[in-house]
C-alpha cells in the first residue's frame, strides 16, 4: 500500500512513475525513468509508545546505492490504515544507516540496519543510553530534533 500510496503523490506533482513489473530499474521500489529517479519506499506501524523503524535488511540498497531517495510512510494505530507521517530522505542523508546495529534488531544476521523514528528527542536520548555512542546515528538525531526537515519534503526529490 505505501508504494502506491507514494507513487500517487509523486505522479501529483508530475512525474511519471513506474511501479512493480513495469519498472525499468528494479533496485528501488519505485522509478521515475525521465529524471533517472529510484525511490526506495519503507513503512511502518507505529508501536504503542509512539516509536518506528525501517528496515534496511543487510544495508545492501544503501551500500550499492539502489536508490536516490526513500520515502519513509509510518501508519496511524494498527488497521486504521492512515496515514500518520511521511518522511522524505535523500540517499546522502541515510548512508550511514548500511552499518550494523548490534542488539537493535531482532534478526541480526538478517535485519540490523535500521532507521529509528523517535518520538522525541528525549525517548531518543533515553533509549541510546542503553547502548555505546557509536550506535547514534546522525539521521536520527536530526529527524528526533527537526521532523519537519524531513515531513512531506516531497519537492527534494528531483532537485
Amino acid at each position: 500500500y505505501a508504494e502506491y500510496l507514494v507513487a500517487l503523490e509523486l505522479t501529483k506533482r508530475g512525474y511519471k512513475v513506474q511501479i512493480l513489473d513495469e519498472r525499468e530499474d528494479k533496485g528501488a521500489d519505485l522509478y521515475i525513468p525521465k529524471e533517472d529517479i529510484a525511490v526506495e519506499v519503507k513503512s511502518a506501524l507505529p508501536e504503542d509508545d509512539g516509536w518506528a523503524a525501517a528496515s534496511f535488511s543487510t544495508g545492501n540498497q544503501i551500500k550499492k546505492k539502489k536508490f536516490d531517495y526513500c520515502v519513509f510512510v509510518v501508519f496511524g494505530d494498527k488497521g486504521e490504515g492512515k496515514v500518520q507521517k511521511i518522511s522524505v530522505f535523500s540517499w546522502d542523508e541515510l548512508e550511514e544507516v548500511h552499518r550494523k546495529r548490534t542488539g537493535m534488531a531482532g534478526f541480526i544476521d538478517t535485519n540490523p540496519c535500521l532507521l529509528l523514528y523517535a518520538p522525541s528527542v528525549k525517548a531518543y536520548n533515553d533509549y541510546m543510553k542503553k547502548y555505546p555512542p557509536s550506535q547514534k546515528l546522525h539521521i536520527e538525531i536530526q529527524l528526533s530534533k527537526h521532523p519537519g526537515r524531513y515531513a512531506d519534503k516531497w519537492s527534494k526529490i528531483g532537485r
